[in-house]
């Protein structure tokens, strides 16, 4: 259940809109502002599904950040792999949640186990699976060559401890032409997101290296991240603000030698981002993927899937009217489909519709959504916006209030996979 708007509407002033303006030193705008990023979908718990590589996954580590953080949108998310049947878990406020990447880079194809139960099929190499919740509990997890069985294990079973709300991915690095392939454990800063801010990690997964620094924008971001096994912090993990930096893997004593970099990498709000360097010494190269919020509220079970706006609308105790009159207006469609809106809804307590026709209604409610994701940041940033009527909107911030059109903007970034909806404590004057 999101924010009682009765009961917080001043905390989410002061505390959301203050933060995103000063009070955190993680940006100096009054509200966040994200842009379009790529998402897993959502874990595939009745069917089993293969993974397709990716170019660009995500990362978070938690151990031993350095410099501090900007966080912004990044474009690029990477291949995915559902869940089977054999390893479906209900989520609770109680689950763990497990998923598991292959930076391996001569290692074939591999199907993963956990306590002998496949959980995904067909891992390859720059890839990352979807989230899997868990029941918290110790797990074997035994990688094998995809389609033999489980006893033909690639390296010996690895343990792994899954605490109750901990976000951990099991990473298969090494060489399998060397027989150093190993399973290493990242734990990620799952911790919820403030507006502006976002998750960011980041792992060494380049064998043979020494340990490197991740250097964001000229500073120095995470600090001797190391290769598993070998050093003893490999990942590093945290929360904080969104942006869009040039971001490099340096030698931390020759910083001139640079072994991947990425310019103008997009670290999203209202995302976690995950950020690998692998590949081999002759090629390393970086390995980035994002999970939006939705995706981390599906796994968790708060958010149905598929996710869609109008499922995001109906999971919020406060918005269900907005997804009434959506219904009764038969713009339904317009907000399951694969187009990304940003919604503006007042919440129950401040629509009224009136004694309206169905067409008169949506009407009315188009001029509430915009084509396009705009997080919180976005919107402030772009002063104006133009809603599916052509109503222009016009955004304002006073006192580290945010205003849409005079209307107070009571609560942000609420996720969708389609999309993303901002509450609103008042209706347009056209709509009164």
């Amino acid at each position: 259940m999101r924010r009682n708007v009765y009961t917080f509407i001043f905390l989410i002033l002061v505390a959301v809109f203050a933060t995103a303006v000063s009070a955190q030193d993680v940006t100096t705008e009054p509200l966040p502002v994200t842009v379009d990023v790529t998402v897993q979908p959502p874990i595939d718990v009745t069917n089993e599904a293969t993974l397709e590589p990716t170019s660009g996954a995500t990362m978070e580590a938690t151990s031993g950040a350095t410099a501090e953080m900007t966080a912004q949108p990044t474009a690029e998310a990477t291949s995915e792999i559902s869940a089977t049947a054999e390893m479906t878990t209900v989520p609770t406020d109680t689950s763990a949640y497990l998923r598991v990447a292959h930076f391996a880079p001569d290692a074939p194809a591999v199907d993963v186990y956990f306590n002998g139960s496949i959980a995904y099929k067909k891992l390859i190499y720059q890839s990352i699976s979807n989230w899997l919740a868990v029941d918290p509990g110790t797990y074997s997890i035994a990688v094998v060559p995809n389609g033999q069985s489980v006893s033909s294990t690639a390296f010996a079973p690895v343990d792994v401890s899954a605490e109750s709300g901990a976000w951990k991915t099991v990473a298969i690095v090494g060489s399998a032409d060397s027989g150093t392939l190993q399973a290493a454990v990242i734990t990620e800063d799952y911790s919820d997101l403030l507006p502006s801010t976002g998750g960011f990690t980041f792992f060494n997964a380049l064998e043979g290296s020494a340990p490197v620094n991740l250097v964001r924008s000229g500073a120095v971001y995470f600090a001797q991240i190391g290769f598993p096994g070998v050093d003893t912090t490999s990942f590093s993990s945290l929360v904080g603000d969104a942006g869009t930096f040039d971001v490099s893997a340096v030698d931390p004593n020759a910083p001139s030698t640079v072994f991947a970099q990425r310019t103008g990498l997009a670290l999203p709000e209202n995302a976690y981002t995950f950020i690998a360097l692998i590949g081999t010494k002759d090629d390393p190269q970086f390995f980035v993927n994002v999970t939006d919020e939705s995706a981390k509220e599906i796994a968790q079970g708060k958010l149905p899937e598929p996710g869609t706006l109008l499922e995001a609308l109906r999971a919020n105790d406060n918005l269900t009217a907005f997804a009434d009159a959506i219904h009764s207006a038969g713009l339904t469609d317009l907000l399951t489909g694969a187009t990304p809106y940003t919604i503006f809804a007042p919440a129950n307590f401040a629509l009224d519709m009136g004694s309206m026709t169905a067409e008169q209604q949506a009407n009315a409610l188009r001029s509430y959504i915009v084509e396009g994701k705009y997080t919180s940041k976005q919107v402030v940033d772009a002063g104006t916006l133009t809603a599916l009527d052509g109503t222009k909107l016009t955004v304002t911030t006073d006192n580290n209030a945010a205003y849409v059109n005079g209307v107070q903007v009571i609560d942000v970034n609420i996720a969708a996979t389609n999309g993303v909806i901002h509450m609103l404590n008042g209706l347009w004057s056209s709509t009164q």
